[in-house]
């Protein structure tokens, strides 16, 4: 049978603009239908995908699934099911593989199997797969799939984020508005450039320092989606699961174990607020944290880091804090 690799377009526009704003995953890009000897960009240099690993995790039911969504194009299926690591669902990747030859669908007059199936499938690193969920911002954690709006001090030149529609870091996109804001002669104090966090730009520069405002409380995202919505492409990311947990593992392990089998990360997507001109959070994207190579037609649970913290506060307090 001929041998199908699709490779996901890292970050072009259109892509982008989808995966941001409607949580459907990017489509292939112009490599798509290339032979076994496709090549994938990533930090600027050119490798063969054979040299990514193939992704192995909790092999799951197709009749354990409960929704999801496919993308034709990309040939990839996230789905929510059981999981098979903690109670409840579970996030699931696999190949889509209902295409003929021209990714139109199954079927048509390739029945001989001569039409090319998709063997696998290379999603690079910082591409949108779904949303986690809509919510609200509140001042105390509830349930335990709350996210922190909360950056480490002085990380925002190594902090990715979605800005106008563009994946950046988080000292790019302060910058941009920083810089909006002077221009319109309106420049602003510490406290009015990012959602519960002072932030100061070097006026020679152009370097950004970010910490948290401790007199903010409201940083807790809190998901709620509609019964409707709860297996749309903008809610699924809440399903993952932590695979790294282990509640033998100090701190040193459980870093460790995530690096291993975590394969997804939360990013924050940004929009500036019309009344104040900051920016603020709107809702998390999960992305992939690696790049990833699907070779799998089952279901397969993929991870999110959750944070040690988060599990400390589950051993010590009986309570989780927020995933960080």
């Amino acid at each position: 049978n001929m041998r199908v690799t699709l490779t996901c377009c890292y970050l072009l526009v259109t892509s982008i603009t989808t995966c941001i704003n409607a949580f459907v995953p990017p489509t292939a890009s112009s490599q798509s239908n290339s032979q076994s000897s496709t090549f994938t960009r990533n930090h600027g240099g050119l490798y063969s995908h054979q040299n990514i690993e193939p992704y192995v995790g909790p092999i799951g039911s197709t009749s354990d699934m409960e929704g999801g969504i496919a993308n034709g194009e990309l040939a990839l299926q996230v789905l929510a099911g059981s999981s098979l690591v903690a109670p409840g669902r579970g996030l699931f990747l696999c190949i889509y593989d209902d295409i003929d030859e021209d990714g139109d669908g199954a079927g048509g007059d390739d029945d001989d199997g001569d039409g090319g199936a998709v063997e696998e499938i290379i999603i690079p690193q910082g591409t949108p797969i779904c949303g986690y969920a809509r919510g609200y911002f509140t001042n105390k954690e509830e349930g335990d799939k709350s996210v922190g709006f909360l950056f480490r001090e002085n990380s925002a030149d190594v902090t990715a984020v979605f800005y106008n529609q563009q994946l950046m870091t988080l000292s790019d996109a302060i910058s941009t508005v920083y810089e909006e804001r002077c221009a319109e002669g309106n420049p602003p104090n510490s406290t009015g450039l990012l959602f519960g966090h002072h932030v100061e730009v070097e006026a020679e520069t152009g370097g950004v320092s970010i910490r948290a405002d401790e007199d903010f409380q409201s940083r807790i995202f809190i998901p709620d989606t509609p019964e409707e919505n709860q297996f749309a492409a903008t809610s699924l990311g809440v399903y993952a699961n932590d695979l790294a947990y282990d509640p033998d593992s100090n701190k040193e392990l459980y870093f460790e174990n995530s690096e291993r089998n975590n394969v997804l990360q939360l990013v924050w997507r940004l929009a500036k607020d019309e009344k104040t001109a900051m920016l603020v959070p709107t809702w998390p994207v999960v992305v992939a944290r690696k790049d990833l190579r699907l070779v799998n037609t089952l279901p397969m649970e993929v991870g999110l880091q959750y944070g040690f913290n988060y599990w400390d506060a589950v051993a010590k307090e009986g309570a989780s804090k927020y995933i960080s």
